[in-house]
C-alpha cells in the first residue's frame, strides 16, 4: 500500500539564535544588528507577529521587512529584522525576540543581552589644532578661539587649570574670553560648550610650537590641543620725510 504524499510545509530558519550588545551608554540608542528570516521549507510562510518579551523586553526595539499575515514569506525567499539595544536601567540586560508563524517549529526565538553603561562625558574641540602662521617678534594679535563642547550624557568636571605646555609655552597664552571655559576647576554640563581663547606672543625668533593641556574626567584626558607659529623679524619703521 502506497505511503501519501508529506504535505508541504514553509521551514524558518534564523541566522542567529542570539544577539550580544556591548557596553551601551545608559539612555542612548546602539547600531542595529541584523537576523535574517528565511523560508527554507516547500509552502509560503505566514507570520502573525514578531515581538520582543522578557525582563527587560522595553530596553530592545526591533524594526523588519517581514510581511506579516495575510501577507506570506514565499518559499525559499528572506525578510530582514534589525534589533538595537537602548538601556533605560543600569546593568545585565536581556529579553526574547519571538517570531510567531505557522511552520511547526513557531515560535522561533533569538535571546537578546546588553550591559547598560553610566552616562558619561565627552570631550571634543574645534579646531583640534591652531596654526598662527608668520608673526612679527614682540606682537600680539587677535585672539583665536576653541571651541571645548562636552557631548556626552554626563556633567564633565574639568580638573586642574587650563594650561599651555610645550617647548615654547611662553609665547603662548590663555586670553579670556566670552562663554570662557573655566579658568581653574569646573564643571562642563552635558551638550553644552565653552571657549579658550589663544593669543600668540612671540619673544624670540623661530618656528615655535606648544599644546593647550586640558585635564578633566572624560575619555581620553588629558586633551591636547596644538598649537604653532613663526616669529619673523619686527617690520621696519617707516621713516619720516623732513
Amino acid at each position: 500500500m502506497a505511503t501519501a504524499a508529506r504535505a508541504a510545509e514553509p521551514q524558518v530558519n534564523l541566522s542567529v539564535n542570539q544577539l550580544s550588545f556591548p557596553a551601551q551608554v545608559q539612555g542612548t540608542a546602539s547600531p542595529s544588528q541584523l537576523i535574517v528570516l528565511a523560508n527554507i521549507g516547500e509552502a509560503d510562510l505566514s507570520i502573525s507577529a514578531i515581538t520582543i518579551d522578557g525582563d527587560n523586553k522595553a530596553d530592545f526595539a526591533q524594526t523588519n521587512n517581514c510581511p506579516v499575515s495575510p501577507g506570506m514569506l514565499a518559499t525559499r525567499t528572506h525578510c530582514e529584522i534589525r534589533v538595537t539595544f537602548n538601556p533605560t536601567v543600569m546593568g545585565t540586560l536581556s529579553a526574547t525576540l519571538n517570531v510567531a508563524d505557522n511552520a511547526s517549529s513557531s515560535p522561533q526565538s533569538v535571546s537578546l543581552k546588553g550591559i547598560s553603561t553610566a552616562p558619561g562625558p565627552v570631550a571634543s574641540f574645534a579646531p583640534v589644532s591652531l596654526a598662527f602662521g608668520n608673526q612679527p617678534l614682540a606682537t600680539s594679535r587677535a585672539v583665536r578661539i576653541i571651541v571645548f563642547t562636552n557631548s556626552g550624557s554626563g556633567t564633565l568636571n574639568i580638573n586642574s587649570p587650563i594650561s599651555i605646555d610645550g617647548p615654547a609655552a611662553a609665547e603662548f597664552r590663555i586670553q579670556a574670553v566670552k562663554n570662557a571655559c573655566p579658568s581653574d576647576t569646573g564643571q562642563l554640563a552635558p551638550k553644552t560648550s565653552c571657549q579658550i581663547g589663544v593669543v600668540f606672543a612671540p619673544a624670540t625668533l623661530g618656528a615655535k610650537s606648544a599644546q593647550v593641556l586640558i585635564v578633566d574626567d572624560a575619555p581620553g584626558s588629558p586633551h591636547s590641543i596644538e598649537l604653532s607659529g613663526s616669529a619673523t623679524p619686527p617690520s621696519d619703521t617707516p621713516k619720516t620725510t623732513p
